[in-house]
Parts: structure tokens; sequence; C-alpha cells
């Protein structure tokens, strides 16, 4: 039976003999990725009229934590940044408004991450927002480096106004300028004010959860 490995930031399952070098989701190293021990033994019946109710057993509070944090619904986007002549892209699941006016949004990168340097420097970003038919997008930007490969090879794109590669075939795009940012440990936060937007598509957005139950 192969191995199952969970990420303990995000919840991503990855199978295979070890963890990889990157999460595919949120951009953490192996080191974040804990082996999933499946549990066996024999079913017992239920009981159909217990004497008394017996409380649920809770984990430890580092687990609880984690198996909380997967209950959080959201979504999952490419978002792509521009400079010095250089394009990359990753996935990433934490993209969200903070305020309608002015049109405001925060992504949440890892610090290790190509996108993360240009987004530094350029100070601007794209976020396309994937269709529920978007799986081999998410495994195409997160499942390796931009530092390794070209991610947009073979991938239908278009130059925003703002420099930005945006992706086609997607729900909608997004082009956001950064007025602020937060260090969050292995993550920056982003605060960045939307300059531009496209409607592409009618559709479901994909989400996390939706992304682990079909791929």
């Amino acid at each position: 039976m192969e191995k199952r490995w969970r990420c303990d930031v995000c919840g991503y399952i990855h199978t295979g003999d070890n963890p990889p070098d990157v999460c595919p989701i949120c951009g953490v190293d192996a080191s974040h990725f804990q082996l999933v021990v499946e549990e066996t033994g024999t079913k017992t019946a239920p009981q159909v009229q217990p004497a008394a109710k017996s409380e649920k057993a809770q984990p430890d509070r580092p687990t609880a934590i984690r198996q909380a944090l997967y209950r959080i619904s959201y979504g999952l986007f490419i978002i792509t940044a521009q400079a010095e002549g250089r394009d990359n892209g990753q996935c990433a699941n934490t993209c969200f408004q903070v305020t309608s006016d002015p049109a405001r949004i925060a992504i949440g990168i890892n610090k290790g991450n190509l996108t993360h340097d240009l987004i530094q420097k350029s100070g601007k970003f794209g976020v396309s927002v994937l269709s529920q038919t978007g799986q081999d997008y998410a495994r195409k930007f997160g499942y390796r480096s931009g530092r390794d490969a070209d991610k947009f090879q073979g991938v239908a794109v278009h130059r925003g106004e703002s420099g930005v590669l945006l992706l086609d075939d997607v729900l909608v795009t997004m082009e956001a300028k950064v007025m602020g940012q937060l260090d969050a440990g292995t993550h920056t936060l982003f605060l960045a004010d939307v300059s531009g937007a496209e409607i592409l598509q009618e559709g479901d957005p994909m989400t996390y959860a939706f992304f682990r139950a079909s791929k």
C-alpha cells in the first residue's frame, strides 16, 4: 500500500513513498508533511440504545487545530507576477476580498516561492480564478517551482494592462497593485487594490474541497 502524507498547513494529501518537496497548494516544504497512519481493526455494530452517552475523545491541541483548519472552505487560484522581464505563477488557496470600496483583496504567498520575490520587486500581481475543470492548472502551477521550469508552456494566456500574465481558460481574472504587506512567518500577506478585472466564463469556482474530491 502506498503511503499517504498530509500537509499540516493546508491539509493537502499526497500519495507516494515520500512527501513532495513542495506542497502544490500552499507552497510549504516537505518538513510540513506528516505520514497519515491508517487505523485498522474490526468494526463493531453500533449500540441502538446505549446506556449512557460517551464523550468523544479529543485529539491533542496541535492536532485539533489542524483538523479545525481543514474545515475552513476556500478556493484555488493561480497567482501570477512579473518583474525584471521574468514571469511566474503559482497555485494558492489564500485570496479574499477585504473591502469593496475601494476594491481591495489580500493574498498569502510563501516566502520561499519565486512568485513571492517577483511580487515584492514589482508591487503587483494577477489572480486567475479557477473553474471546477481547472484541476490540471492547479497541478501544473502547484507541483513544481518556476525556478526549474516554465509553467506557462502550453498554457493559453494573455498579458494584462499591468504587465502580468493571466490565464485564458478561467472564470475571472484580476490585476492588483500592492499597497501593504504583513509578515506572517512562513508567508507574506499582501494587501492590494484591484486595478482591473475580466469576466471570462460562467460557472462555479474551484474549491480546495472539490479539488481533493475530484483529483
